[in-house]
């Protein structure tokens, strides 16, 4: 039986990721090397979300979940928040194979959680 709670936990730290990385491809796209995308002050929040991310973690993981349950939803949940973050924020696109390989994904998070 899901546990929707620990689930949730997951989900968002997922998201926690995704936008941490979304923000670190806004730091490297403004240019100026690497040495000022570090001090760039976007990279507080990125390290905060990194941070919540291992939260969740933390917590999922006190409660017994198993590490490859956990391990493939947080990879797919995160594969759709960046594919999301991608298309709305940078204005990528997918081809048809790899949205069919986003479905067989989906397919796989309720395989996991038969």
């Amino acid at each position: 039986m899901v546990n929707y709670f620990h689930l949730g936990a997951i989900i968002l730290a997922a998201i926690a990721v995704a936008i941490a990385d979304a923000l670190i491809k806004k730091v490297s796209l403004s240019g100026g090397g690497f040495l000022l995308a570090l001090k760039n002050p976007l990279m507080i929040a990125i390290i905060a979300l990194y941070l919540l991310q291992i939260a969740f973690f933390l917590y999922v993981f006190m409660n017994n979940w198993n590490l490859g349950v956990v391990g493939n939803l947080q990879m797919v949940f995160f594969s759709l928040s960046v594919i999301l973050l991608g298309f709305f924020a940078f204005g990528e696109v997918l081809s048809n194979v790899q949205f069919i390989g986003v479905g067989l994904a989906l397919i796989g998070v309720i395989l996991m959680n038969l």
